[in-house]
């Protein structure tokens, strides 16, 4: 006789975010973000998409709780005690942090979110910035500037390995030498371009350009 008993379905799995987060950090660690999808997490998981996106709605909030859950347990650096110092330190901090996850950049350029546990940065540079001499209002112009500068110095230096791990050479060896009549500054600085670019010092740029917003404080006040 055949069992008609109606067929028990098996505990749904329990999944809470810090499990997520974990295994996420682990497959961006080893594949990066290219290799990533919620698919391979939740098969990763033993659990339905569905269980990954309860927790987060979207992929980036994903990835912005596992860069959170990453800054939660970074130390905080020993900084300088001069206010100008200790912003060049902060920046400098926070670039060869992040330069650590290279799958962080194109997250940080869509801006949507900031974590708590990187909150300390942004109150330390403020602070450093009124200190100096800044208004509320240009130590967050100032704070900008260099946020900016920290997302362009992160892709160059992603960029770079990138180029390196392929070695497809620097365009200024490809360079047409017969431009020379056209652009005749350039040009002849094509031959050592390369090791002109390697000089490039990101700590002194910082300072050179703390250096000239503090310089502009008060310009723009009435």
């Amino acid at each position: 006789m055949p069992n008609t008993e109606p067929r028990r379905r098996g505990r749904p799995v329990a999944l809470d975010r810090e499990t997520v987060v974990a295994a996420t950090d682990r497959m961006l660690a080893a594949d990066g973000a290219a290799g990533f999808s919620m698919r391979r997490l939740a098969g990763h998981l033993g659990v339905s998409t569905a269980a990954i996106y309860h927790h987060f709605p979207t992929k980036n909030a994903l990835f912005f709780a596992v860069l959170d859950a990453r800054a939660a347990t970074l130390p905080r650096p020993e900084l300088p005690a001069d206010p100008r110092e200790r912003l060049a330190a902060i920046v400098g901090y926070l670039i060869d942090t992040l330069h650590q996850l290279p799958w962080v950049v194109d997250l940080l350029i869509t801006g949507e979110s900031y974590g708590r546990a990187a909150m300390w940065i942004i109150d330390e540079f403020i602070s450093c910035a009124t200190t100096l001499g800044a208004t509320d209002a240009e130590a967050v112009t100032m704070y900008a500037v260099l946020w900016r500068f920290t997302l362009g110095e992160l892709s160059a230096r992603k960029a770079a390995a990138e180029r390196s791990a392929g070695a497809p050479g620097h365009w200024t060896e490809s360079a047409a030498p017969d431009l020379a009549d056209d652009f005749p500054s350039v040009v002849p600085l094509l031959g050592q371009w390369t090791a002109l670019v390697e000089r490039y010092d990101s700590t002194a740029a910082v300072r050179a350009i703390i250096d000239g917003l503090l310089a502009h404080l008060g310009s723009a006040r009435g």
